[in-house]
């Protein structure tokens, strides 16, 4: 007889208030009142300690199992073993190389279209699109309903923060797709709207070819990332919700956006060398300079509430290769236009390949806090091919050439070798098996070839009866932004 689902009899989806607190429903969120109950800028101690000290991985927390360890789960947008091998060759990914050395490396698997949002859901769920939802950026349009992006809420089921929540762990979420409003978890959660400096620049591109119209779109408010998120109403009128849960969370992402101190020693990819002529500098640091707090911001959450599972996504890898991918292909492969000089080639391919050092040193930084007994896995939702979108653009991923994300794991149970055969669907079951939760049976994926769980896998038929509770719902503030930004790199016309 297949087992019940994990959840709480009675309690279904999400519930909100329009305000943008959590309600709780029944039962099933008597762990969300716990939460709430400790104010808007407090949560309960970290998982496994009474005083809201640290504790190390292994120990029962209050609510939940014994766990082995802790989890670092690291998304790298768009980074590829075509980039990545030679590089580790060379001893310029020392992180990535460390984490191969001592466990597993190779493919990853991903699903077409290669688009990043139904990608990085799958990953979390363990689902593919046709049962998560997220099939696009967006929404498609019906008779009385525009086209929108896709929002949390629009998950069908649980993701891994949900279950780990609910079987009593504390989860940290940073900047992971398609987590916008905010999910009441057992930690915090920064959504992929939260980031002040994300939207900087995303009308760059779009006034250099439409100038016309700088002037009546662009007000002093652009470029200012998420500051009017409390006044600016959603087309039904309903007022921004939160970015971050808790709430309180969004002031402190907003601070740590806002340091210059540089995080590594890595120097700026984008200075010193001769970039093709239709590339700024400038553009370019802004992810930079994104990735660079998205980090800040994890190390923060670790500091404060060690979570027993961390997620984090850096985009990038993904968008600098937009950009930059065709000075490591063939020149003839593009436009005579889009042929860079000799020396715009080489500036270009450096730039690309020192952002991948740049990243890996971000790796670096996360991984100081987590030992041999813990779980350590970095993933990639595509690679790069050649091609060309919105005229100046050199890299897309659309075909099989670049179906292959990166994998790389390390821990306890991680049988060292090349790992073959993994899908973005496995990573979910692959880290629930690890940490002795159960698998659901509903799941495409499958616990990873190159894992041996210290204990038998269970199994579970679904995790869908988890109830999930929202901050809110409607407009962030930030959309028009990320409109402009995947417009410009060509993910929507």
């Amino acid at each position: 007889m297949a087992a019940a689902p994990i959840g709480r009899r009675g309690d279904s989806a999400a519930r909100v208030l329009p305000g943008g607190r959590a309600r709780a429903v029944g039962l099933g969120l008597v762990l969300v009142l716990g939460v709430l109950a400790c104010g808007p800028g407090d949560a309960p101690p970290p998982a496994g300690s009474s005083d809201g000290s640290a504790t190390a991985g292994g120990s029962p927390t209050p609510f939940g199992p014994k766990v082995p360890g802790r989890v670092l789960l690291i998304g790298i947008d768009g980074a590829t073993l075509r980039v990545v091998e030679p590089m580790i060759a060379e001893g310029r990914l020392p992180n990535l190389a460390g984490i191969a050395r001592k466990g597993v490396s190779g493919p990853l698997k991903s699903l077409h279209p290669l688009l990043s949002p139904r990608v990085w859901t799958t990953i979390a769920t363990g689902k593919r699109p046709e049962q998560h939802g997220i099939k696009r950026w967006m929404t498609p349009k019906r008779a009385g309903n525009p086209s929108r992006f896709y929002l949390s809420s629009d998950r069908r089921g649980a993701a891994l923060w949900n279950i780990a929540s609910d079987a009593g762990l504390r989860v940290g979420v940073i900047n992971w797709l398609v987590t916008y409003p905010p999910e009441v978890v057992r930690g915090v959660m920064v959504t992929d709207h939260a980031l002040p400096g994300a939207g900087e620049g995303r009308q760059f591109i779009k006034n250099l070819f439409v100038p016309k119209r700088k002037a009546r779109r662009d007000g002093p408010s652009q470029g200012q990332g998420n500051g009017d998120r409390k006044t600016a109403p959603d087309a039904a009128g309903r007022a921004a919700a939160p970015a971050t849960y808790p709430e309180a969370w969004q002031a402190r992402v907003e601070a740590l956006f806002e340091e210059r101190a540089p995080l590594t020693r890595v120097p700026d990819p984008f200075a010193g060398v001769l970039l093709p002529k239709w590339v700024w500098p400038d553009k370019l640091r802004d992810f930079l300079h994104q990735d660079e707090a998205l980090a800040r911001i994890a190390l923060a959450v670790e500091r404060e509430v060690r979570p027993d599972v961390l997620m984090v996504l850096f985009q990038g890898i993904d968008r600098v290769s937009h950009w930059l991918w065709g000075c490591l292909e063939d020149p003839e492969l593009y436009p005579e236009r889009l042929r860079p000089r000799t020396e715009e080639r080489q500036g270009g391919a450096a730039a690309l390949q020192q952002y991948y050092a740049f990243t890996d040193a971000l790796i670096g930084k996360l991984l100081q806090n987590f030992g041999p007994g813990d779980l350590v896995v970095v993933v990639s939702d595509h690679g790069f091919e050649a091609g060309v979108t919105w005229k100046v653009l050199t890299g897309i991923h659309h075909s099989e050439r670049a179906e292959d994300g990166v994998l790389f794991a390390r821990g306890p149970g991680v049988r060292p070798g090349r790992a073959e055969g993994v899908t973005v669907a496995d990573v979910t079951p692959t880290v629930l098996a690890w940490l002795g939760l159960a698998v659901a049976e509903d799941m495409d994926g499958r616990v990873a070839g190159f894992l041996e769980p210290a204990t038998p896998v269970k199994r579970v038929a679904s995790y869908d009866g988890i109830p999930i509770a929202r901050l809110g719902a409607g407009h962030s503030g930030a959309e028009e932004r990320y409109l402009e930004q995947l417009r410009e790199l060509g993910y929507l016309e």
